[in-house]
């Protein structure tokens, strides 16, 4: 059959590339984005990953403009067994300002995590998962957050349109943040902590898709005596306007009662854009 040539398929592949430009993400794990509910009994890897690169510049006087670097890495890869499946998610963002400019380097924000989770008899109502996480926040003074863990996933409602998982279990938190408030100075903690999410997909309409996770984590500390509690939540709404384009809007926070250093205890982000794919 002979080659012809799609004007349209150009027209959306230009207006992806017009699109793809860097987002904040903030540093709420979603995992259920990654899960795949096929019912193959045929082992299978599936996946995505983007990079993202920009560089440009500001004037900041005459004779001093603000030049920006920023790179995002994303890889989220999943390996799916009839019984069992294997999640490696990754996310890293390094923004730079006066990159050439050796007495006013600055490295503004550099975060990113790498989390790989295990689910045992994904198919049964009670699954078992174990999971170990590598996280840096610099921006925020976070060094390193290293956590393992395991625990129970039970399939509250599982349905064409709509699923609903909770876990629980228990994991190691490790971190090393540096205290703002006393140039270098570290505060290290190691907590064992409880740790539980709520999750929701549901096709609410032939056009609209929800995506949503909420954690809480919670560990005693001997240092304070007292309980160090962790909320956080990640909310996703998807709007298809074609076959080809849809809408993305995206809200994400974290509240953390007792933080180890004196930091913002709320933070959130909220993302809109638009997705084109093929």
């Amino acid at each position: 059959m002979p080659f012809r040539f799609n004007h349209s398929l150009l027209i959306i592949l230009l207006f992806k590339l017009f699109l793809a430009t860097p987002a904040a993400k903030a540093q709420i794990l979603n995992i259920e984005r990654a899960r795949v509910e096929r019912d193959d009994t045929i082992n299978y890897f599936t996946g995505k990953g983007g990079l993202n690169f920009s560089m440009f510049n500001r004037n900041a006087g005459k004779n001093n403009p603000n030049n920006f670097l920023q790179l995002t890495l994303t890889g989220d890869v999943a390996f799916i067994t009839a019984k069992h499946s294997y999640l490696l998610l990754n996310y890293y963002n390094y923004l730079l300002i006066n990159y050439d400019n050796r007495e006013q380097r600055n490295t503004i924000a550099s975060n990113g995590y790498s989390h790989l989770r295990v689910n045992f008899y994904r198919k049964r109502k009670l699954s078992y998962e174990l999971f170990t996480q590598f996280q840096a926040d610099l921006a925020r003074g976070l060094e390193r957050r290293v956590l393992t863990g395991g625990g129970l996933r039970y399939a509250l409602l599982r349905r064409e349109k709509a699923t609903i998982f909770a876990g629980t279990g228990l994991m190691h938190e490790h971190e090393r943040w540096n205290d703002p408030e006393q140039e270098g100075a570290k505060r290290v903690s190691d907590l064992p902590k409880s740790t539980n999410y709520l999750s929701l997909k549901a096709k609410l309409t032939e056009q609209v898709e929800t995506n949503s996770i909420a954690y809480y984590q919670t560990g005693y500390d001997k240092s304070i005596d007292r309980f160090r509690n962790r909320v956080s939540g990640d909310v996703g709404l998807n709007v298809k306007l074609s076959d080809h384009v849809s809408l993305r809007t995206n809200f994400s926070c974290t509240y953390e009662d007792r933080p180890i250093i004196p930091i913002t205890r709320f933070i959130y982000a909220i993302t809109n854009g638009i997705q084109v794919g093929l």
